[in-house]
């Protein structure tokens, strides 16, 4: 963005616009998106996309473009679903046109309208992308290392399940809920979200594992000797495998 005098200055109006909240917002929001997303990508990055790809994800046929901004899983804000993730990407050119799309959905209206109601500052707002190998799953969600309705309780971890594994990260259905020990072992359903029925024994088994390797990322993280921070895993899963896809500090 910082290659394009005209985006420069279209953020420039809008931070100005938010500053005295003015009408324009909205109009600047999606003349910005259109700049970002019509934008020439640099060709040094461009170039460093390409070898990253090439040395990293060689052989994969299908991507996921996803959005990791630092404005999301904050105190009071959650943020989900308001930044774009673009998934069966299977061409470079496209490669380049999700990541602008990704950039861009920093500046919608709907996302600096929630940030501004939640005093974030549009100065304060960065957006990254990660681009990740697509992977076959039966169901996905997010793992917390700690029970939110009870932060003393060290042995218990949260997760959060959908067999439709977009829902729980873009927040347009209510996931199933566990409480898993790290300790004794075993889980407990809070509730079943908008599910039919509850996950066969042999999912109960991977979760379990999956609050395991949850507790032993909450070590392996730990800024200090405590190791009481906790993590948020966003995951994948199928009968044989536990696929990892974003890890970041747990925000209550």
């Amino acid at each position: 963005m910082e290659s394009s005098p005209r985006i420069q200055q279209a953020i420039g109006k809008l931070k100005m616009a938010l500053e005295l909240d003015a009408r324009e917002i909205e109009p600047l929001c999606v003349e910005l998106q259109g700049l970002i997303r019509s934008a020439r990508l640099p060709g040094a990055l461009a170039g460093e996309i390409d070898s990253a790809l090439v040395s990293q994800l060689a052989g994969v046929r299908a991507f996921v473009v996803r959005s990791s901004s630092n404005a999301e899983d904050l105190a009071g804000f959650s943020a989900a679903g308001i930044y774009e993730s673009h998934n069966h990407v299977t061409t470079a050119e496209r490669i380049f046109a999700s990541v602008k799309e990704v950039w861009a959905s920093l500046v919608s209206v709907r996302s600096v309208r929630l940030r501004q109601q939640a005093g974030i500052s549009l100065d304060e707002c960065y957006m990254g992308v990660v681009i990740q190998e697509q992977v076959a799953a039966d169901f996905g969600g997010v793992l917390v290392t700690t029970n939110p309705m009870n932060r003393a309780d060290f042995r218990t971890v949260y997760v959060n399940v959908s067999p439709r594994v977009t829902d729980v990260v873009d927040g347009t259905a209510l996931p199933m809920q566990y409480l898993y020990s790290t300790v004794e072992g075993g889980g407990r359903t809070l509730s079943l979200g908008d599910a039919p029925a509850d996950l066969d024994a042999r999912a109960h088994d991977q979760l379990q594992r999956l609050a395991i390797a949850g507790r032993l990322l909450q070590g392996h993280f730990s800024p200090d000797y405590t190791f009481d921070t906790p993590v948020d895993v966003e995951w994948l899963a199928d009968g044989e495998h536990l696929h990892l896809v974003q890890l970041r500090p747990y925000s209550a």
